[in-house]
């Protein structure tokens, strides 16, 4: 189930739909020019890259990206204002067909991701599917309140939630499948997917979790 989603590193995640669609490129080995939709969640460099987003950027591809980031594409790219979407917190846009949300992603209590520099994540519908590409964040009160089938979610702490805390937001939310995130290379152990897939058992049985890391 769910093979169109493939993560190849940290939080670089690629879906294989009717379009072609990243989030967060990052660590990309191959130039593929193949990107229909860039979604990027912030300007962090592990999650808005653009010696990544050279390799797989194409003539008609959009990225959709907050003002932070939004703007550092336009001079990097050369973009187009039709090829460029700023996304704010609390969004409903509509980009190439798919509809999309966009919530706020920050950490209430780290200095990492302030809620201040309106750093976002996306729920895209994509089929019969919501997917929710968290971004980099804590249990907020603003995530807690989405809906979705697919949770992307990220758990190798630090930054970010870790394991226990994904597996506690993932009890809140009861998605059909969660795929943990950020973890394995530059922050949070190997073994954080399992862990994660072992609290979920506990918070949200019902949850299938899909590892895409390791």
């Amino acid at each position: 189930m769910l093979d169109q989603i493939s993560i190849n590193s940290h939080s670089s995640i690629r879906v294989k739909a009717d379009k072609i669609i990243y989030f967060d490129p990052f660590r990309i080995e191959e130039t593929t020019s193949d990107a229909d939709i860039i979604f990027v969640t912030h300007d962090h460099y592990d999650h808005y890259s653009p010696e990544d987003i050279k390799k797989i950027i194409k003539d008609d591809t959009i990225i959709v990206a907050p003002k932070v980031a939004a703007g550092l594409a336009v001079s990097d790219f050369g973009l187009s204002s039709d090829r460029i979407v700023v996304a704010n917190a609390g969004d409903t846009l509509e980009v190439s067909g798919f509809p999309v949300e966009v919530i706020a992603s920050y950490n209430p209590n780290k200095p990492f991701h302030p809620k201040a520099q309106k750093y976002v994540g996306y729920v895209v519908t994509i089929g019969s599917l919501r997917y929710y590409v968290c971004g980099d964040m804590d249990i907020t009160e603003e995530a807690k309140s989405v809906s979705c089938d697919v949770l992307l979610i990220p758990c190798g702490g630090k930054y970010t939630m870790d394991a226990y805390e994904a597996a506690e937001l993932v009890g809140i939310f009861r998605p059909k499948y969660a795929i943990p995130t950020h973890y394995g290379s530059i922050v949070g152990g190997a073994d954080c997917g399992k862990i994660f897939e072992k609290e979920v058992k506990k918070t949200s049985p019902e949850t299938e979790v899909i590892i895409k890391i390791g």
